[in-house]
């Protein structure tokens, strides 16, 4: 006789949250980040560089591939997990 089994009770994970990055130092090439500003998303994409002494990131974004200076005097940076 075949083995039945029972649908088991699917488990609900909550999503994945962004954290706020507040030292660059912290991120690295290929992390992917939110441009923020307030709380409004300007940029959305993969790390492509750093540069802690200069206060700025560059980024390609998701939806047009273009690389994106982006300065963290103007922007708040958020790390969004993979």
């Amino acid at each position: 006789m075949p083995a039945v089994s029972t649908p088991s009770t699917p488990t609900r994970s909550k999503p994945a949250r962004a954290k706020r990055v507040r030292n660059i130092r912290a991120i690295r090439r290929g992390d992917h980040v939110e441009v923020r500003s307030g709380s409004e998303v300007y940029y959305r994409g993969e790390v492509r560089d750093t540069a802690p002494g200069l206060g700025t990131v560059w980024i390609r974004e998701d939806d047009a591939g273009t690389r994106t200076a982006v300065s963290v005097e103007d922007f708040t940076i958020w790390k969004i997990p993979a």
